[in-house]
């Protein structure tokens, strides 16, 4: 995943490589700070994201390329394959540039496949570029070149019935003919050894053989790094949670694999101590309850990669002026901080689903206004298809993602009812408190088990009291309710939502001893 400089026994060729995670969805039941990684290798780094790290890899600079270049330009020339052995100190970036090299050069290069360890045969040459071939759909007359990367035997060079297999299968007609061999090795001894060994087997090379690989220029490595811990977690301004790559000096490490391990056992160990400092995992999630039928204008506060999780630019520039607005925008990294440490999410509460509840477990004022528009009692296990469906319940019962909330003529009445509930029970003065247990009453009785739900009652490992807490074995859950009349969920509503929201995340934070007011 790193950047190069890779040079030739004749001159010195330069590259830069730099990828771009994309993280993956968890389980909500984890806490975000149990979800959040940073990896520090290019091969853990593509079993988080697959292929999609080829689209964020930065090209080599022209000189670097020319070396593959060549390789191919001569294998097409002579029909016949080539053996490159590669040098470089582990963490320069060997993998990056021989996996990538089929991104970067497209019209020269095919796919790279890998030879995991074991005896280097021609048979199992050929087995692993024609299952490469196979799986990508490549034609028998393919014109570009295979790249056949022999993996894991570093420091474990090829012996001399090795180097003869490699030959005969680069002279092979068909594939072989086709193919490079790349040999990765992190001595430079034995990588020249190698180069000099299968040329009394197999006459001069056209290339200067062993590559050499160094590492990339200092200047770059923070912004990997931070373009690393953004990516594959899907959040922006992570840096900012506490530890920061700008603040490591890159002079201080050989190369950037060993710049990259510090900074992510650091994160590591930062996540563990976040963690550590509640005696469970504790999140919140703002509920908004009103007449609006969709989320609206909360796609607007939150990111898309996770759902419902606040984005903390989007909050500021939604609110710049206001009074928290402007507390807050000199305290950007503890707004992130605060965010994550939270896992702090926003979704609406549609009508789909509070009215069934407050007709079941409202106090009898606010049953009154849904008998008058005939809404009938359903049991709580027929209000559970409601709370499945709706955006609020997937969240808390830790759907990956969220689906529409149920349409037609029942969201319909729905809405007309929650109308009617604003108008003759009202929000307000103690009314919002008696509906709050009435999600609370339904939370308890439902046919899911989420634990111990509890309303306006303190915890002793979070200062502050939610309108509700959902206390389970290995995480609590706040929630924190707001009851608004009409379709809330506008565009011309988003201020004060976003002003709600953090006021919201200031309490917590003041509460929590990680800011003063």
């Amino acid at each position: 995943m790193h950047l190069y400089n890779v040079c030739c026994p004749r001159g010195t060729v330069e590259a830069e490589s730099r990828p771009h995670p994309v993280g993956a969805l968890v389980s909500q039941h984890m806490h975000l700070l149990e979800q959040l990684i940073l990896p520090s290798r290019f091969e853990s780094l593509v079993k988080e994201v697959g292929a999609e790290v080829t689209q964020i890899l930065v090209a080599p600079e022209d000189h670097v390329l020319d070396v593959f270049r060549n390789c191919s330009l001569h294998i097409k020339s002579r029909r016949r394959g080539l053996f490159l052995p590669l040098f470089a100190r582990s963490g320069t970036g060997k993998t990056t540039l021989i996996t990538n090299v089929g991104a970067w050069l497209p019209r020269e290069f095919g796919p790279t496949a890998r030879l995991a360890g074991g005896d280097v045969t021609a048979d199992r040459l050929r087995q692993v570029a024609e299952s490469l071939a196979h799986e990508n759909s490549l034609p028998a007359n393919e014109s570009r070149t295979l790249v056949i990367n022999v993996d894991d035997r570093e420091s474990d060079p090829p012996s001399n019935k090795e180097l003869s297999q490699i030959k005969s299968f680069l002279r092979e007609p068909g594939i072989g003919s086709r193919s490079l061999v790349v040999w990765p090795e992190t001595s430079l001894e034995t990588a020249q050894q190698m180069s000099a060994d299968y040329a009394k087997r197999a006459g001069g090379s056209p290339i200067d053989i062993p590559a050499i690989i160094s590492g990339p220029p200092l200047d770059s490595w923070q912004d990997t790094a931070i373009a690393t811990l953004k990516m594959v977690n899907n959040l922006d301004n992570l840096e900012e949670l506490g530890v920061d790559p700008r603040s490591y000096d890159p002079k201080k490490y050989p190369t950037i694999g060993e710049f990259l391990e510090q900074i992510s056992d650091d994160f590591v160990n930062l996540l563990s101590k976040l963690l550590a400092e509640t005696r469970k995992p504790f999140k919140i999630i703002i509920g908004l309850a009103s007449e609006s039928g969709k989320a609206g204008v909360l796609g607007e506060l939150t990111g898309s990669a996770r759902y419902g999780l606040l984005d903390a630019d989007k909050l500021l520039s939604s609110t710049p002026k206001s009074v928290i607005g402007t507390w807050w925008s000199t305290r950007r990294g503890l707004l992130v901080q605060t965010i994550v440490r939270l896992d702090a999410r926003i979704v609406h509460l549609a009508p789909s689903l509070t009215v069934p509840i407050v007709r079941r477990f409202g106090p009898d004022e606010a049953k009154q206004p849904l008998i008058d528009k005939n809404i009938p009692e359903r049991p709580p296990s027929g209000i559970g298809n409601y709370f499945e469906r709706s955006d609020f319940g997937r969240l808390i019962l830790g759907t990956d993602s969220t689906t529409a909330e149920i349409r037609g003529n029942p969201a319909h009445n729905a809405r007309n009812a929650f109308g009617s509930l604003a108008r003759n029970y009202g929000f307000g003065s103690g009314n919002d408190k008696k509906l709050n247990r009435a999600i609370g009453d339904y939370l308890n009785n439902g046919k899911h088990s989420l634990g111990n739900t509890r309303v306006e009652s303190k915890m002793d490992y979070m200062p502050l009291i939610p309108d509700i807490t959902i206390d389970a074995e290995n995480i609590a859950t706040g929630i924190e309710l707001h009851w608004r009349s009409g379709d809330f969920l506008t565009t011309a509503n988003r201020s004060e939502i976003a002003q709600y929201t953090l006021r919201k995340l200031k309490a917590y934070a003041i509460g929590s001893g990680w800011a003063m007011d």
